[in-house]
């Protein structure tokens, strides 16, 4: 056995990555602004790959905007 870090979300879930960590908390900080986003005519990607792709990179750039701005 070992020991591992690990990093733990407002809403209980657990990551051994920082990164992927801070991720989620952006997603459950900003959930419903992006999917009203998805589900606004201003996003092009209606099929549910294109869909979720998008989320991630708005996730991705809210994630880099907040440690780089």
């Amino acid at each position: 056995m070992k020991t591992i870090q690990a990093f733990q979300t407002t809403d209980g879930k657990v990551f051994t990555s920082e990164e992927e960590a801070k991720k989620h908390e952006i997603f459950l900080s900003q959930h419903d602004v992006i999917d009203n986003f998805l589900k606004s005519h201003l996003n092009n990607y209606i099929a549910l790959p294109q869909k979720s792709i998008a989320r991630q990179a708005i996730i991705n750039w809210e994630t880099w905007k907040k440690e780089n701005a």
